[in-house]
């Protein structure tokens, strides 16, 4: 892939390229590179007359009867500077670091019914006062996605595909199962998936193994002991502006940490959503999880309420308010346990900066957001936290123990005013901009002498083709 110290004038060359396409060309409205990137469709390219962006001539290669392939990617630069990281406890790096990442794909399609797709990541960290963060910043070169797609059935009202080997995994709101776009790494599963559409439903279904992080090349390989399996309902025809899901997720892991201890863990997760967009918008949801935690058995539960308004004034404005409680245990000395498990949890839960996780914690928070143009948007809120329970501690995205209860009590964990700039200066270019302050509260000062205040700053440049 690219070396490390090649980021910069690859940036400053598809930053310059892209700019002068903006110019010469008028996009597309079928055009776009949506995530996870396997849902990109090309074939409109078919049509001579669309083709006008200098990538086209590789996303649509017609090379048979039927049979095609498609080349894309992404370069990512990230520049991230925390002040007092991890609660003042890891070790400072005063001049920030800089990340790197490198994804490439091919889709080839042999007919109608068989499908390959190949992705490649590399991705690299500078600058970090005592090396990478492992599984989240370093992963030379690896194969990130790599599966082979059947249609099994390719009726006009029914489509039934199997989807067997390496792939992401991302669905809903991605309170439970989305993409790891945050962190430097992104995540995959080894596994096999089957998708069928009518209509009026969409069935998700799958079973396999999260890919571990290993920062050699071609080295990652599925967790042994980590299994998760799930199924996925979403009627759309009835009530296209309101569509209902429903869902079941399963998940197998030995030696799993939580305040309460240590032990195997066998959860099923049990939940809905039902959510709206437009002027109005709402996202409500709920889930309940139950299973096995070693000798005892698991209770635990979360409830998501959102709502946002758009008003009509100068820049845009859309006023939301989001309001989320997930349990936590509440009797050590009980074999229950109650903590809430996010599984893989989008990084959004608390900012960009993923300080804390959604397990025992209640999130209010109100934002603001203008859109001074379509291209552009700028949004401000502040996040305010409690734990859900005193007998319980803080936890990360993806489930870490980060800050155990200690015996401390009080259930107020702090606040976090956030700042985020969006742009997107051409369909292929976009720019994005971070800051977060934290206030930590006495809980976590008390516990383990975190520091009363952290920060972060961000910005970042995206290309994709």
């Amino acid at each position: 892939m690219f070396s490390r110290c090649t980021g910069f004038p690859i940036a400053s060359a598809l930053l310059a390229a892209s700019l002068a396409a903006a110019q010469s060309a008028t996009p597309s409205p079928q055009r776009s590179y949506p995530l996870p990137t396997y849902d990109e469709n090309w074939q409109f390219l078919s049509d001579p007359g669309h083709r006008t962006d200098r990538w086209d001539v590789v996303k649509y290669m017609l090379f048979g009867d039927g049979m095609f392939a498609s080349f894309g990617g992404e370069a990512r630069e990230t520049y991230e500077r925390f002040g007092s990281q991890d609660f003042g406890l890891s070790v400072p790096s005063p001049n920030g670091c800089l990340l790197q990442r490198y994804l490439l794909h091919a889709d080839i399609h042999l007919g109608s019914r068989l499908r390959l797709w190949t992705e490649l990541n590399s991705s690299f960290e500078n600058g970090r006062v005592g090396g990478p963060q492992p599984v989240v910043d370093v992963d030379t070169l690896d194969l990130h996605q790599g599966f082979v797609e059947l249609g099994l059935i390719q009726r006009t009202r029914l489509k039934v595909s199997l989807r067997i080997g390496r792939q992401d995994i991302a669905v809903g709101s991605g309170r439970l199962y989305a993409l790891r776009e945050g962190p430097n790494v992104p995540m995959s599963f080894d596994g096999v998936r089957v998708i069928a559409q009518t209509k009026s439903w969409l069935f998700d279904t799958w079973g396999a193994r999260p890919v571990t992080t290993t920062p050699g090349i071609f080295d990652d390989s599925s967790h042994h002991e980590f299994s998760v399996w799930g199924a996925y309902v979403t009627r759309t025809g009835y009530r296209k502006t309101s569509p209902l899901t429903v869902y079941y997720f399963g998940w197998d892991q030995r030696n799993v940490s939580f305040d309460k201890g240590v032990a195997d863990e066998l959860r099923h997760t049990v939940g809905a959503r039902l959510y709206r967009d437009g002027t109005w918008s709402y996202d409500f949801e709920g889930m309940y999880q139950f299973g096995s935690f070693g000798a005892g058995n698991i209770r635990a539960w979360r409830g998501v309420a959102e709502a946002s308004r758009g008003l009509v004034g100068r820049w845009n404005p859309r006023v939301k308010i989001d309001f989320d409680v997930a349990s936590g245990d509440r009797n050590r000395s009980s074999p229950t346990l109650g903590t809430f498990n996010s599984l893989f949890q989008s990084g959004d839960y608390s900012g960009r900066a993923q300080l804390l996780g959604a397990s025992n914690s209640i999130r209010l928070e109100p934002t603001l957001t203008l859109a001074p143009k379509r291209s552009l948007s700028v949004s401000t809120g502040w996040g305010f936290y409690w734990r859900e329970s005193e007998q319980d501690g803080l936890y990360g995205i993806p489930g870490n123990l980060i800050v155990p209860s200690n015996g401390v009590p009080g259930l107020y964990e702090g606040s976090r005013p956030i700042a985020e700039i969006r742009w997107t200066l051409t369909p292929h270019l976009s720019i994005n901009f971070d800051y977060i302050f934290v206030f930590n509260g006495r809980f976590e000062e008390q516990s383990i002498h975190a520091t009363s205040s952290e920060s972060y700053i961000s910005p970042r440049i995206t290309y994709r083709f």
